[in-house]
């Protein structure tokens, strides 16, 4: 191999072609490198041996996302117990390590860095995020960790970050996917859209891709219309909004959305109103004045018929196995969900795995069926994997809502 490199001269004598370069090296340099060349087949990521691959997820063991966690938590272990009980990944168990986010972003990012840096996870899948989406993107960034399929409403999807991987879109990418859906509808034009939006990260989030996404369509400058949580004036949003065809409405919940709709109807101005799913007050449907009818719509990540037949079978068969009980369903979807799609990257990824293996396996993954979600794509410059959303409109009469059959996409 010495005489190879640096003399280009095979172990019979013969001399290689010109095209093999010749290495000047010491010869500490040749031991150095024969001792790196024998150990290299070996050396493997983190969290990755013959046997084991571990991975970790983030929960709270507190507050008001604790029952959440916990039926994430329950989905996770018991799939990839089922999983291993089959033979695992190229006869690699999966083993699931769990971060505590104590409900907080601070302790959130901690729980991530002790995985990953102390309990040497090989990669993060799942889990709720607690506010805490910038720093763990920036986490995965830093230690060049794969997150597949954290559940949030901010969606860090950075051209700069490889490794976090969103299975649902975030509030911006619904309220994109409304700005489209719109367009589609009729030819926006200059100062035709408003927006009425409470502070808050979640809702100026929001707000900032509604107007980056009029820049796109052609719909020119934005009105728009901060107010304060909790001090809503609907004459006030009224008066800075009134004429304009579109207005999307992200509110706080608590029926801001029927207040000003009603102000709007008294005043003989019905406009097309546009929400977000997860924003919207529960009484909505049987809130909105009758002068509204066929003008309201709202974007939802996921509706009921994304969940197969199949995909209800295999929780259900989870559930009853492994004796969770039936709870958070939203949640245990997710987790599923996660777990399916990190898995079918494992396997995609091959038995010589690694980190950037994985990675570069979910970036090949295209109109994935997961059973319990939208049918999921990724790739080099995507990282929503639904990236868009169901609209649906409101049924007056019935007091309920009925899907437009239409999936928006967000770009």
């Amino acid at each position: 191999f010495a005489r190879a490199v640096s003399e280009g001269v095979d172990p019979s004598g013969n001399t290689m072609l010109t095209a093999m370069p010749r290495f000047r090296m010491s010869a500490d340099d040749v031991a150095d490198l024969l001792a790196y060349l024998k150990a290299i087949e070996h050396d493997r990521d983190p969290g990755l041996s013959e046997d084991a691959i571990k991975v970790g997820t983030l929960v709270p063991s507190k507050g008001s996302l604790a029952e959440t966690g916990a039926a994430m938590r329950d989905v996770l272990a018991a799939f990839f117990a089922e999983l291993n009980a089959k033979g695992g990944v190229y006869n690699r168990k999966v083993e699931l390590r769990v971060g505590d986010t104590q409900g907080d972003a601070a302790s959130a990012a901690s729980a991530a860095r002790r995985l990953v840096a102390d309990e040497q996870t090989f990669a993060l899948v799942g889990g709720l995020s607690a506010g805490a989406d910038k720093e763990l993107a920036a986490l995965t960034r830093e230690l060049e960790v794969p997150l597949v399929g954290p559940s949030t409403l901010l969606p860090q999807a950075a051209a700069d970050n490889r490794y976090t991987f969103y299975l649902l879109p975030g509030v911006g990418e619904q309220a994109r996917a409304l700005v489209n859906f719109e367009s589609q509808k009729r030819q926006l034009k200059e100062s035709s859209v408003a927006v009425v939006y409470a502070s808050g990260e979640i809702h100026e989030t929001a707000a900032a891709a509604v107007e980056e996404q009029c820049r796109r369509v052609s719909c020119g400058a934005v009105r728009k219309h901060l107010y304060e949580r909790g001090k809503f004036d609907a004459q006030a949003a009224l008066k800075s909004t009134k004429g304009v065809d579109v207005v999307l409405f992200l509110g706080t919940g608590a029926g801001e959305e029927a207040d000003f709709m009603r102000e709007a109807d008294a005043a003989g101005w019905r406009p097309d109103v546009l929400l977000l799913g997860v924003l919207a007050g529960r009484e909505l449907a049987s809130s909105v004045p009758a002068g509204f009818a066929g003008k309201v719509f709202l974007a939802f990540p996921s509706i009921p018929s994304d969940l197969t037949p199949e995909g209800r079978a295999e929780l259900t068969a989870l559930a009853e196995k492994y004796k969770f009980p039936a709870s958070h369903v939203a949640a245990q979807l997710s987790a599923l969900a996660a777990a399916k799609v990190l898995v079918e990257g494992l396997q995609r990824g091959g038995k010589d795995l690694s980190r950037e293996k994985l990675v570069t396996a979910l970036e090949g993954l295209y109109d994935f069926e997961t059973g319990v979600t939208p049918r999921l794509t990724f790739g080099p410059n995507r990282r929503v994997g639904a990236a868009g959303a169901y609209v649906v409109t409101l049924d007056a009469e019935r007091k309920t809502f009925v899907p437009t059959g239409e999936w928006v996409k967000s770009n």
